[in-house]
């Protein structure tokens, strides 16, 4: 697994845990913000589940080993999209993590603007093909729907070739878990449930226009489960690569005002 570490080892610790597809370059723009004070720790997660086993203690294992390895305490833990859920199940595992913050992602798929066809097309087998065959500009012009309205992939660097470079290294397996089988974990244990249970203090950011998870809906679920809520005007699904500076600014008034 890979992780980049950067920052002073004593500083508050932020572990930043990206979607699917994704990479540790969809939080580069906010560590490059939040390395003169705290240490950035980005996990890249693309091999989680590559058994197959996508079950909780599968997919925390990893990252639990390396904050009892590396003896982080009061660890702020934020994940985005797929992230997200992981982000608060390693809250409910572990007394290290001091807070949790949940970036574009809704409590289950009842908000989703996911089509139900995708569960019976996007298999393992197809998203290959996909991967192997499908023109990078292609992959980009996919991609734009989930980006705000006006935003520019030239305003993010290097995002136009993570989100080609991603796509194809993705884990075919967690492709085809994300619009299949999570759908029925998410419905047995909404995140926002799972976010009431917690002791830790929760912060949900949510970008206006996310075509994938309806924001007005999420934040107001999150809401009523005890969690601070945030929206971002100008972002859709990843506010933290959109408006990163807004993004960062939230983010550390959350960690100042919880710690």
């Amino acid at each position: 697994m890979l992780v980049v570490d950067e920052g002073e080892p004593t500083a508050p610790a932020i572990v930043f845990l990206h979607g699917i597809p994704g990479s540790v370059d969809w939080f580069a723009a906010v560590a490059e913000r939040m390395v003169a004070n705290f240490r950035v720790i980005r996990v890249d997660m693309r091999e989680l589940g590559a058994d197959g086993d996508f079950s909780t203690a599968a997919r925390t294992a990893p990252i639990l080993a390396l904050m009892n390895d590396w003896d982080l305490t009061d660890v702020t833990m934020v994940g985005h999209s797929f992230g997200a859920e992981i982000a608060l199940e390693l809250a409910a595992a572990s007394r290290r993590v001091g807070r949790v913050v949940v970036v574009g992602q809704a409590p289950d798929y009842r908000a989703a603007s996911i089509p139900a066809a995708a569960r019976w097309v996007v298999r393992p087998w197809s998203v290959r093909l996909a991967q192997r065959w499908t023109p990078g500009p292609v992959i980009r012009l996919v991609n734009r729907s989930v980006f705000a309205p006006r935003f520019r992939y030239d305003s993010a660097p290097g995002l136009a070739e993570a989100l080609v470079r991603d796509f194809r290294t993705a884990l075919p397996a967690g492709l085809a878990y994300a619009v299949g089988a999570r759908a029925a974990d998410f419905a047995a244990a909404p995140l926002d449930i799972r976010a009431r249970a917690l002791d830790q203090p929760v912060l949900a950011v949510h970008g206006r226009h996310d075509n994938l998870y309806d924001s007005t809906e999420t934040l107001a679920r999150f809401a009523a489960a005890g969690a601070e809520t945030h929206l971002v005007e100008h972002a859709g699904h990843s506010p933290q690569v959109e408006q990163p500076d807004e993004f960062v600014s939230v983010l550390g008034e959350f960690i100042t005002g919880t710690r």
